[in-house]
């Protein structure tokens, strides 16, 4: 039986467990592997990566493996390659992750060229194939998607071996077993698998259609609330559990708030995220109050008609600040806002700063951020109709970052004036906003 050795994620927080990392885990403990797993996360910030890291999108460190090859300066964040392992599995999260796991895959293969090395994760999800084949100089294979026990089951054979170039798979299936919450040291959060997928899928900033988990999937309401409690055994003093199924119809949304009361008596602590629904009313607050929902995050993304139209949200401003009052008398709401968007007017802030003023008793967070072209999404199909330049080359909204291994594409807007619309509004939205915001986001908005 030859060695493994699971890498983490370096962007996700050093106080959070990732449902991803429990699962790969999982499925290496259940296919007889034994494994060392080195935690890397909390090494560098997201919302404050390292300058390096980015590069213009016209320059000859994007889209190029040479960037990484000669990337001296991410040693500092990794471990020393001294004993390496057969093979070796990278948790990827986020696009920095991908970039400085490829460079350590490259440190691995410099000392040991037949090690095996692995990469899935959810920054894999939307990248195009000439971001993948970048990749393939760096890994043997590329997991897209969910089920690493089929891909555990149907590759990973005892005769395996280092590649000349790597091999994409794709498995569309969710994980067929349930993960083993011992295998790893809980921290204080925890992110539970509960499904992918948003049923309604139609907003311009979203690249779902571009997914390879595009069908949406609930997972089984019973299931996710067993995992809650093998989470809460293996450690008694988590106060506070997110799943990850990014939006809730509401009959799934009842099933799984009854499972998790049913099995834990409400006295685990937990947060879902929800689209503001007319749907949304006192009884679904009550249902989540009593089986611990603590927090629910409602992605707003605007509090005007005009921008959310231009979102193709598929809901109203009306909708949002009802769900917002209805659910706060039971569960802390934070909101997302998206900042940027084009096509907007000067009325349409206004509105918008009118709206916010009223819903901030009820708020208990909102977190706002640039609007990202993400490949895939709406945006990025017909961006001229929406006053999107794409693969802009100034600095403004210009997110080249990762050497070009990001999920996004970028860009400005065609409408110079617009940009000043928005920086004056977004100077009044943070005097308004006070203390609602984490200085994080906008130490990222502050970087334009």
């Amino acid at each position: 039986m030859r060695n493994c050795s699971v890498v983490s994620s370096l962007t996700s927080e050093n106080w959070m467990t990732q449902a991803g990392l429990v699962y790969l885990v999982t499925g290496l403990a259940r296919a007889g592997y034994d494994f060392q797993l080195h935690d890397l996360s909390g090494g560098i910030s997201y919302f404050n990566s390292p300058e390096e890291l980015h590069s213009r999108c016209d320059s000859q460190l994007w889209m190029n493996p040479q960037a990484i090859k000669s990337a001296e300066w991410m040693d500092s964040y990794l471990p020393l390659v001294d004993q390496v392992s057969d093979i070796v599995f990278f948790s990827s999260l986020f696009s920095p992750d991908v970039v400085f796991h490829a460079r350590y895959s490259y440190n691995i293969k410099t000392v040991s060229p037949r090690s095996v090395t692995i990469i899935g994760g959810a920054a894999l999800a939307g990248l195009r194939d000439e971001q993948l084949d970048i990749l393939r100089h760096f890994f043997d294979y590329i997991l897209i998607g969910h089920d690493v026990g089929a891909f555990l089951k149907d590759h990973l054979k005892e005769n395996i071996t280092s590649l000349p170039e790597g091999i994409v798979i794709r498995e569309l299936k969710p994980p067929q077993f349930r993960p083993d919450y011992s295998l790893v040291d809980v921290k204080d959060f925890v992110t539970v698998y509960s499904g992918h997928g948003c049923y309604y899928g139609k907003c311009n900033f979203c690249d779902y259609p571009a997914r390879a988990y595009q069908n949406v999937y609930f997972k089984d309401s019973n299931e996710v609330a067993r995992e809650l409690r093998d989470i809460s055994k293996a450690q008694p003093d988590v106060n506070n559990i997110i799943l990850t199924q990014d939006s809730y119809a509401k009959k799934e949304l009842f099933k799984v708030a009854n499972a998790i009361s049913q099995q834990s008596g409400g006295h685990i602590p937990y947060n879902l995220m929800l689209r503001a629904e007319p749907w949304v009313n006192e009884n679904i607050g009550e249902a989540l109050a009593q089986s611990g929902c603590t927090d629910v995050f409602i992605g707003a993304e605007s509090l005007d008609d005009g921008i959310l139209r231009i979102l193709n949200k598929g809901i109203t401003a009306d909708n949002i600040v009802n769900s917002i009052k209805v659910l706060s008398e039971y569960v802390d709401i934070t909101i997302g806002m998206i900042l940027f968007v084009p096509g907007i007017n000067e009325k349409s802030l206004n509105l918008q700063l009118q709206r916010i003023e009223d819903i901030l008793p009820y708020v208990h967070s909102v977190e706002p951020e640039v609007l990202t072209v993400m490949i895939g999404s709406g945006f990025a199909r017909e961006a001229s109709k929406y006053g999107i330049v794409l693969n802009a080359t100034d600095d403004l909204l210009n997110d080249s970052w990762c050497f070009g291994l990001s999920q996004d594409i970028p860009w400005t807007m065609s409408d110079a004036s617009l940009m000043k619309k928005w920086f004056e509004h977004i100077h009044k939205l943070r005097k308004l906003l006070s203390e609602k915001v984490k200085p994080e986001y906008w130490g990222a908005i502050e970087c334009l």
